[in-house]
């Protein structure tokens, strides 16, 4: 498979066009680092290692190696870079890797670590447009005991399905993994799905994460992210698409002139949305939303907030 180049509403993005989620690809890539071990290599792995064998397995996936590129600037945060993308013109996936090696584990620096694993996941969230980003993480047994510790006194927890990082608990952590994060991104709410959890061996194990774009503080009704990270033009119009025929679903199942935007998420999941949670809630409160609290976000009339986190269909 060559990977075409779409924008996520233009795609029926099952995961067979996009081997960046599957789970046989990142089996592929543990078993390679595995195999690489049980030859004596161990010692000579490095995070740029994982990259190509990551690059391996997608390209044994069908994706055309011509498409990969490494080291790609970051368009929002500056002079960041993303470890590994698919795509030329417009990436389409980006993928994080982060395999921290500490030689001496009785003084690693394990807050440093800490904040460059969570920069990553921050990274990626804060990417603009309608891509899929991926965090590929090498944990060693030493780092796992140590984030364990880190569940227990911050609540940070990375070793779960559904990987939420709140800002109240990040700005709780050492100053020395929030200074790595950087005050601009630890306001922020990120949101993850692990898609895969595999053991390379008794001291190693590959976690790979979806991660959702940037999320902002906010209560349950007003979301505002800033215009860096709200979809493209062309993206946010297939969602207002596919927000629109779900509100029009909601509506007539219930009988009612007024929905929630909960009932238009978990409409648009059953519908099997690529739309993340939070793409969708921006896009009701903020962008469809002619009364929104922010009205300079505002791109079409198509809804009106009716009460607090109740909105209905706007009259012509």
């Amino acid at each position: 498979m060559t990977p075409r180049h779409e924008h996520a509403d233009e795609d029926s993005t099952g995961s067979g066009a996009r081997p960046w989620l599957l789970q046989a690809v990142w089996a592929a890539v543990a078993a390679e680092v595995r195999g690489h071990r049980e030859r004596g290599f161990g010692s000579l792995l490095t995070e740029d290692a994982v990259r190509f064998c990551v690059a391996r397995a997608l390209a044994a996936a069908g994706v055309d190696a011509s498409w990969l590129r490494v080291e790609v600037a970051h368009p929002v945060l500056k002079g960041a870079r993303i470890d590994l993308v698919v795509g030329i013109d417009q990436p389409i996936a980006l993928m994080e890797l982060k395999y921290p090696r500490e030689p001496n584990p009785a003084n690693a620096a394990w807050t440093m670590t800490l904040g460059e694993v969570l920069k990553d996941l921050y990274r990626l969230a804060a990417y603009p447009g309608a891509v899929d980003r991926v965090f590929v993480y090498v944990e060693t047994a030493h780092l796992r005991r140590y984030m364990t510790g880190v569940v227990a006194r911050y609540g940070v927890n990375l070793d779960t399905d559904t990987v939420i990082l709140r800002p109240a608990a990040i700005n709780a952590l050492p100053s020395t993994a929030t200074a790595i994060i950087g005050p601009q991104l630890v306001v922020h709410q990120v949101t993850a799905q692990r898609l895969a959890l595999l053991p390379i061996d008794e001291s190693l194990r590959l976690a790979v994460y979806q991660v959702d774009p940037l999320t902002p503080p906010r209560d349950d009704d007003a979301l505002e992210l800033p215009s860096s990270a709200v979809p493209t033009s062309t993206a946010r119009a297939g969602v207002r698409r596919e927000i629109l025929a779900a509100v029009h679903a909601v509506l007539t199942r219930s009988g009612s002139d007024t929905f929630t935007p909960a009932e238009i998420v978990a409409e648009m999941t059953r519908r099997g949305t690529g739309y993340a949670e939070s793409t969708i809630r921006t896009m009701i409160t903020a962008h469809l939303c002619r009364n929104a609290p922010d009205n300079a976000t505002t791109t079409y009339d198509d809804l009106e907030r009716t009460d607090r986190g109740r909105y209905r269909l706007a009259a012509n």
